[in-house]
């Protein structure tokens, strides 16, 4: 008895490895209801189960071996509960991370919207700022997975809903070219106005899929079921063709091919006599109607982007600053040259495929073009800076966020006025980023607050933008890729010019002498009082 009593080991090792088991399976439990993918523990779960069929070796003279495979045993079941604990981690980082992102494309998509005044939009900014509070309160993957989701369906259902509208304009087109040839359109016109309430209440991508196949039916019908209008309807697209040559004239497109599909589209209505005939240049009109649709958009992108690029040019020639620390003169408006958001629109016009690719390069080229009228008048307004702008006005009327609050930055006056509801609360002065590295003119939005983080350099040691790694009290992103709102504890001096290479008056030049990195710099009470007062979804204009 006392041989066989030595030879069982050690109970308090069987229960450490019986609990760690216990404690691992708990922790798996937790991980799949968080949202971790069973993929991911898959073989964790596999080497607990393996771990489970084995057995203690039997020894008649020694507990050791059985004391030894307990305490393997244990750590074993540790070092797998570790792992989970990574995973954990690692999944609630890459979907915060993918949420994030998701979140900004719904918001720049949905700015695109706004700003062409599509009302249905509001419907989006509400299940915007839902997700933005959701991810603001969001602890486990699948909370983020839930509100990637959310945005992903939100920016679908947008271009569902630029589309389908087009399909409803196109019915609304065809209809009203029909009711000229006194054919009687009720049945119609009443089919179109509940297509524009379900528009209305169009809530998701489905809704607006719903919608559109409606409409495709419906235009099927109308064609079918009015056959002897096609002719008049056929003069009208051929109008519409020449419309379309004439608007690719001005934008310096070679209009050769499509002229000569014109000619021959016009020669095949003239010689129709049959519904097959009618149908088929109807058919062939449509598609060469269609295949200017990209090249004129692109012609119109192009041309909108070299002439805003021309203003910022010739503003640049003409506006400079001559820098009394270095002596060099710095072309002003740089935010707006390449080196600032002139590169993004030239990228997004290099990188555009679809029609609503070109629109939104034409709807954001617009946008830049404001915005630097906007600077050059503000540059030479007298009004003090912590007063209303007149330009700052102008902005909230043309983004239309003439309700709640706004942050608007003056690049000309280095200056952060925040407004409630139209009326000015709080102004700053501020810096801006340098001139190799500008803080981005446009209408943006706060995506990230942090209370109190820590900025690490993106770029090498050595290199002329790196800096070590730095405690920051307040930040406020208001775009993806690190721009912040933040203050800037290193500094003493802010204000006009400060963007600029200059002597700052806490003596450290070396960070403080120059313009930021493309953030927004503040002093820390004043970056201390935005954050406490503002929020995620608090709208952002720089200009």
């Amino acid at each position: 008895m006392l041989l066989l009593s030595a030879c069982n080991g050690d109970s308090q090792l069987q229960q450490r490895a019986s609990q760690e088991k216990k404690d691992l399976d708990k922790l798996i439990t937790h991980a799949q209801n968080i949202g971790v993918p069973n993929s991911l523990l898959k073989p964790i779960i596999a080497q607990e189960n393996a771990l489970s069929q084995t057995n203690e070796p039997i020894s008649l003279f020694s507990a050791q071996p059985d004391n030894d495979y307990q305490q393997n045993l244990a750590k074993s079941y540790k070092r797998l509960l570790v792992q989970v604990r990574g995973l954990e981690t690692q999944e609630t980082q890459q979907t915060t991370y993918q949420a994030s992102k998701d979140l900004q494309v719904f918001g720049d998509v949905l700015g695109q919207y706004q700003a062409r005044n599509f009302v249905e939009a509001k419907t989006f900014a509400d299940q915007l700022a839902h997700d933005q509070t959701l991810m603001a309160q969001g602890q486990y993957p699948k909370q983020f997975l839930q509100i990637s989701s959310d945005a992903e369906d939100g920016t679908l259902a947008l271009h569902l809903m630029g589309s389908t509208y087009d399909k409803y304009t196109s019915l609304q087109n065809a209809l009203q070219q029909i009711q000229k040839s006194n054919l009687d359109t009720t049945a119609f016109d009443e089919q179109a106005q509940n297509d524009l309430q379900l528009f209305r209440k169009a809530k998701n991508s489905s809704d607006f899929s719903s919608l559109s196949q409606q409409l495709d039916a419906q235009m099927q019908g109308l064609t079918t079921l009015t056959t002897q209008a096609i002719p008049y309807v056929g003069a009208a697209k051929l109008q519409s063709f020449s419309d379309i040559i004439e608007q690719m004239k001005k934008a310096a497109i070679d209009v050769q091919p499509y002229q000569q599909r014109f000619d021959a589209d016009k020669t095949a209505l003239n010689s129709a006599t049959s519904l097959n005939d009618y149908m088929t240049f109807s058919a062939q009109v449509d598609k060469d109607i269609e295949a200017t649709r990209i090249p004129l958009l692109q012609g119109q992108a192009t041309q909108l982007l070299q002439h805003f690029h021309q203003m910022v040019k010739d503003w640049g020639d003409t506006h400079q600053w001559l820098d009394p620390y270095d002596g060099k003169s710095y072309r002003l408006g740089y935010e707006y040259d390449q080196q600032g958001i002139g590169s993004d629109a030239d990228a997004f016009l290099q990188a555009a495929q679809t029609p609503d690719d070109y629109q939104a390069v034409i709807d954001l080229a617009n946008h830049d073009i404001y915005n630097l009228q906007q600077m050059e008048a503000d540059s030479q307004d007298t009004t003090p800076w912590d007063q209303v702008h007149a330009t700052d006005t102008n902005l909230l009327q043309y983004y239309k966020v003439t309700t709640g609050q706004v942050i608007v930055v003056s690049l000309a006056e280095q200056a952060l006025r925040l407004y409630q509801d139209g009326h000015l609360v709080k102004a700053f002065l501020i810096t801006s980023g340098q001139y190799e590295k500008p803080s981005l003119p446009g209408f943006w939005g706060i995506i990230d607050r942090e209370s109190p983080t820590k900025f690490v350099s993106s770029a090498p040691k050595g290199s002329a933008f790196w800096y070590p790694d730095t405690k920051i009290n307040y930040a406020m992103g208001y775009h993806s890729d690190g721009y912040f709102l933040h203050d800037s504890w290193w500094r003493v001096d802010y204000g006009p010019h400060t963007n600029f290479p200059h002597h700052d008056s806490g003596g450290d030049d070396s960070f403080a002498g120059t313009g930021s990195h493309g953030c927004i710099n503040m002093q820390k009470d004043d970056a201390g009082w935005l954050y406490n007062n503002t929020s995620y979804n608090t709208s952002v204009i720089i200009y």
